[in-house]
């Protein structure tokens, strides 16, 4: 459903249900620091160009903001344990 991603100026990790798509782009610090930053989008057509929005629409979209937002916090969460252990 998602990827994991490591070119640079791309997200980290991307899924797309239906419409929505959920984005977690990876930074680091100068001091070796690591953090996560997620945007979530709705994807729309306005005439024949696509556009994207953050407002969301009724139950359907909220549904999947929510899946979306589940899926980036397992990735997060994934990562950061993956750091820690390597840290051991």
């Amino acid at each position: 459903m998602g990827k994991k991603t490591t070119e640079t100026n791309k997200p980290a990790f991307e899924a797309r249900l239906n419409q929505i798509r959920v984005s977690v782009w990876e930074n680091n610090g100068d001091n070796g620091s690591r953090w996560f930053n997620t945007t979530i989008t709705r994807r729309y057509k306005d005439g024949d160009e696509f556009k994207e929005a953050t407002s969301f629409g009724g139950l359907g979209d909220l549904s999947l903001v929510i899946e979306a937002a589940r899926l980036a916090r397992n990735f997060i969460a994934s990562e950061e344990l993956q750091q820690s252990e390597g840290q051991l």
